[in-house]
């Protein structure tokens, strides 16, 4: 765990160092995510979802005028609710995992626009790796068992806007993210999904 906001913190500060050269924007997002466990391929199953708030950091690194690489650090938690079947339990149980995900993202952007009409419509893809912080139950059962606390690798598609209000660089985001890495202690072959709507500030 120590190891984790060791790696966090150092990537937070790369961040804010980094984006003090030109050309090189710094922003912060924040908003709610869908998010549930569903057996492999099985893109069609949105059954308990749980919602949770999730947060985090990015960089703007230009690559051409319109394409850019989106390096970011995000807090997400994401879970499966009513669970009772997965967990062993007749007690319909909410069972989430806490993690520290960082995306990174190439972006295209519609200049054009900008120029005509004040903002800039851009799509996003990319792959992520999520650390595991912490399982979590509720009501509380017995203890998860450790091998559940794994990294997530998966990948994000998303579009979004920027328009600029009261002087400043808004962002709103729509993601989905698809996770790749199989869930530990789960009797099926769950990955996590997710669909997030963020709000977000470009420095």
């Amino acid at each position: 765990m120590k190891t984790i906001n060791y790696v966090s913190y150092t990537i937070a500060l790369v961040f804010i160092s980094t984006a003090s050269y030109a050309q090189i924007n710094f922003g912060l997002r924040n908003g709610v995510a869908a998010t549930t466990f569903a057996p492999k391929g099985n893109l069609p199953d949105n059954n308990n979802v749980t919602f949770a708030y999730t947060a985090g950091a990015f960089l703007d690194l230009p690559v051409s005028k319109s394409l850019f690489v989106q390096p970011e650090i995000n807090y997400v938690r994401k879970g499966r609710s009513m669970e009772t079947t997965e967990l062993n339990t007749s007690i319909e149980t909410d069972y989430t995992i806490h993690y520290l995900q960082i995306p990174v993202l190439l972006q295209y952007r519609e200049n054009e626009m900008q120029n005509k009409h004040g903002y800039i419509f851009y799509v996003n893809a990319g792959p992520y790796a999520a650390f595991a912080l912490e399982d979590q139950t509720k009501p509380v059962l017995a203890s998860i068992p450790a091998e559940s606390r794994k990294t997530d690798w998966g990948a994000t598609l998303g579009i979004g806007i920027q328009t600029p209000i009261c002087g400043k660089n808004i962002r709103f985001d729509l993601r989905y993210d698809m996770g790749l890495s199989e869930i530990a202690s789960q009797p099926d072959d769950y990955r996590t999904k997710a669909l997030s709507l963020t709000v977000g500030i470009a420095l």
